[in-house]
């Protein structure tokens, strides 16, 4: 038998993923939700933990009544699972206390892994696992690791490299070498606890957790195999579908390998999907591609056929779905995190995996309505100076779930500025002024926003025989008499424009700052 019905399932896939991002994000110092992102990624391994630890009860369940059934031939063989058990349960318990020290050392002594108080804590997984007693607890785990990669690897076949490959690579030890020349690498205990938050910390124990768990459940499923070795006889087919993905990016392949459970060398079955014959790899396994060209979910259906004992055709149906997102990169500088009142404010949120109209979000202190992938979101009246919350939320399989949130200012629009000719002070052509049609207000070149004002009212004023001569307007144009007023002032004189008023969106009225202009 080969160690490949073994592959990494789509779900440890996405945990890895999901992994490599977020440790990427703690690397540039992005601030905000990353410790929650972390907790997130915890309670996905934790899930998934649990779904491995399903799978092995029931191979175990196998084991044993197979060893019922058949004492001599089973009987070894479950007690090689048996001790693989312990092995596993030993290791996993040893992890388990570590992390309880962690919490506790961080917290109190009446800490739990689920609840804690310390998730940014930086300097405790490195004094529990590095500088205290020497670094010895860490040296200890990772013989303990080693000594249980060792454990397993006694079991498999030097001959069943692809399995083999995946113990060895998922329980690597390993110190990481810097791929900066001259630097030097970098221990695996350095990887796992030094410079990082306690809630990233766990995160990565609890991935070696899960990799011992789905490692020991490669072992005994490939012992379990090995019961009925050189037999031709199967009492159950099962169609297997093995995509290289659920999640697939716009753009990017699906690739879907497609096999039974039980397979016959030289009896090869036929595969058929969406009505054409798919092609089968060396090893008998038919292999479905397609370029994914759109987003949303996609569902294929198919069927497998082989020739059965009795010389008849057997038949299976098969089918998969996956997603197909959008790639997407979000960038939230948190001092930029402003909602305008009076104001559209788009926002975009995307959830990659899931559908937008799966996504639900709730805005705190702010109306929204939806226009396409955008969010248009406008403040209530009244909450300038506070803030909005925005909680995301996401339907997995028929279940609400929270995913994060994310916290913006409420601000007033700022007032825009009164100019003329373009300038709001300093020297002007007389010739220029006069040729111009009134006051404007023009918003600063540092508001993004495509905002008018309208300026509803000014006054004009000079100095004239030693007297200030003012005039009047009641909307943004230069009247006659100010005109005529402006004709009368000599060049190196002063004007004045001032008491301008102009209405924005939101309709209240704004006073704007004066205008001063010394004539040329």
């Amino acid at each position: 038998m080969s160690g490949g019905n073994c592959p990494e399932t789509p779900r440890q896939k996405m945990i890895g993923m999901m992994y490599l991002f977020l440790t990427a994000m703690l690397a540039l110092n992005v601030s905000g939700d990353l410790l929650q992102a972390f907790q997130l990624v915890d309670e996905s391994i934790q899930q998934s933990i649990k779904a491995v630890e399903n799978k092995n009860r029931k191979l175990y369940n196998e084991f044993y009544n197979a060893k019922e059934s058949n004492p001599k031939k089973a009987e070894e063989t479950y007690n090689d699972a048996e001790a693989i058990r312990k092995a596993a349960d030993d290791l996993f318990n040893h992890i388990t206390d570590i992390k309880l020290l962690m919490v506790r050392t961080a917290d109190n002594p009446e800490a739990t892994l689920d609840n804690y108080i310390g998730a940014d804590n930086q300097d405790v997984a490195a004094q529990v696992m590095i500088t205290e007693k020497g670094g010895q607890r860490s040296l200890d785990l990772i013989e303990k690791i080693e000594d249980y990669k060792k454990t397993l690897l006694s079991y498999v076949d030097e001959r069943d490299t692809t399995i083999r490959n995946n113990i060895t690579n998922s329980l690597s030890t390993e110190a990481k070498k810097s791929e900066i020349k001259g630097e030097p690498s970098h221990s695996w205990q350095s990887q796992k606890f030094e410079h990082l938050p306690l809630s990233a910390s766990l995160a990565l124990m609890s991935s070696i957790q899960s990799n011992l768990r789905n490692a020991q459940s490669d072992v005994v499923s490939y012992l379990l195999t090995k019961i009925d070795e050189g037999s031709f006889k199967f009492n159950t087919i099962d169609p297997i579908v093995i995509p290289n993905s659920n999640y697939i990016i716009k753009g990017g392949k699906y690739t879907a390998k497609i096999l039974l459970a039980a397979r016959d060398s030289l009896n090869k079955p036929t595969v058929i999907v969406e009505g054409k014959k798919m092609p089968l790899t060396s090893d008998g396994k038919g292999l479905y591609e397609v370029v994914a060209n759109s987003t949303g979910k996609r569902t294929w259906k198919g069927e497998i056929s082989i020739i059965g004992p009795d010389g008849n055709i057997k038949r299976y149906p098969i089918s998969e779905s996956y997603q197909v997102v959008q790639p997407n990169v979000v960038i939230s500088p948190t001092k930029m995190n402003v909602f305008y009142e009076g104001v559209d404010n788009p926002v975009e949120i995307s959830v990659p995996g899931v559908n937008s109209e799966d996504i639900k979000v709730d805005f705190k202190n702010a109306t929204y309505k939806k226009k396409g992938d955008e969010y248009i979101v406008k403040p209530k009246p009244g909450h300038a100076g506070g803030k909005s919350i925005v909680t995301v939320y996401a339907n997995f399989e028929g279940k609400r779930q929270r995913l994060g949130s994310g916290e913006f200012r409420i601000k007033r629009v700022p007032d825009p500025v009164a100019m003329v000719a373009g300038k709001k002070e300093g020297r002007i052509k007389k010739s220029l002024l006069l040729a111009q049609s009134g006051v404007f207000a023009e918003m600063g070149d540092d508001f993004d926003f495509d905002l008018k004002f309208k300026v509803t009212g000014f006054n004009v004023s000079v100095l004239k025989n030693g007297y200030l001569v003012e005039e009047p307007s009641k909307n943004n144009k230069f009247t006659r008499v100010q005109t005529e007023l402006i004709k009368g002032v000599s060049r190196g004189s002063k004007l004045f424009i001032d008491n301008v008023r102009a209405v924005g969106p939101d309709g209240t009225t704004r006073k704007l700052g004066s205008i001063t202009f010394i004539l040329d």
